[in-house]
């Protein structure tokens, strides 16, 4: 039987640009799969031209890291009720100033607003992986069981968390995130993916191509349903914009973004896989 894989492309509704390219990289046949953030400045462009990719699952990408929170000020934001960086909230968290009843008003505030713009949810990931953290996670679990949804595990390949020993921060990375999908596993009855892979965490910026995926895929069980986690990007003056102050760490990502988009834009690159989604699970 075929590997069964998920394409599933983060951040639409980030900004039109981010927009037109996963739309376009699903018309090519490369992605069946995105989550929406559902308080972006392409929020709205997502959601209206969802209407013309009828074929498109959509799921939640819960965020906790970028803009504003629906809920206000909390224990999750600043006093204004704006996000912080994904590092000040892992901190926070691990400290236990994060407070399980913020984190599941929040996500609850999240799927609803998906849902009052018309979107049928398949599934929830997360921005910058923060459902991945204990306590998040924790948190949103039981609502994910009480929708009825499918939700992703952060959960690489053995053989790419080895594959990471020469780069200390990314094995480090790569091990927590083996750790907590093992942890989460154990403690909650979920509908998920077995692993997951992508490019980010290879060694090359690019260029790839379909062999790049296929060896990805090639470290994977073949009787596993996978995610491939894509990013695929078109990056204007608009996107740079919003984030004008940290340009210059966020530019390497912009780059293996757009490298993304060009490999998956053109034709198939996943060859007789059979793709299908978290609500097919």
């Amino acid at each position: 039987m075929a590997q069964r894989i998920i394409v599933n492309a983060d951040d639409l509704g980030l900004a039109p640009s981010v927009n037109d390219a996963i739309f376009e990289v699903f018309r090519a046949g490369n992605l069946n799969s995105a989550t929406l953030m559902v308080a972006m400045p392409g929020t709205a462009d997502a959601v209206e031209r969802l209407k013309d990719h009828p074929g498109l699952a959509v799921g939640l990408h819960f965020t906790l890291t970028e803009g504003r929170a629906l809920t206000g000020p909390s224990s999750l934001t600043d006093g204004a009720g704006m996000f912080g960086p994904r590092k000040d909230l892992a901190m926070r968290a691990m400290r236990g100033q994060v407070k399980s009843a913020d984190l599941r008003r929040e996500f609850e505030a999240q799927l609803d607003r998906a849902e009052a713009l018309g979107v049928s949810l398949t599934h929830s990931d997360s921005h910058q992986h923060v459902m991945m953290l204990p306590a998040v996670f924790d948190a949103v679990a039981p609502v994910i069981a009480e929708r009825r949804l499918g939700v992703r595990l952060v959960h690489p390949p053995a053989r790419m968390v080895l594959g990471a020993w020469a780069r200390p921060v990314k094995l480090l990375k790569q091990a927590l995130n083996l750790r907590n999908a093992r942890r989460h596993r154990s403690r909650h009855a979920l509908r998920t993916n077995d692993s997951l892979v992508s490019i980010h965490d290879l060694n090359s910026p690019g260029p790839y191509t379909a062999g790049t995926y296929q060896a990805l895929l090639a470290t994977t069980n073949a009787q596993e349903v996978v995610e491939v986690m894509v990013h695929p990007y078109r990056v204007d003056d608009a996107l740079r914009a919003m984030y004008a102050s940290t340009l210059g760490t966020k530019e390497p990502f912009f780059q293996r973004c757009i490298a993304e988009y060009e490999a998956l834009r053109h034709g198939p690159v996943f060859g007789d896989r059979t793709m299908i989604n978290f609500a097919q699970l």
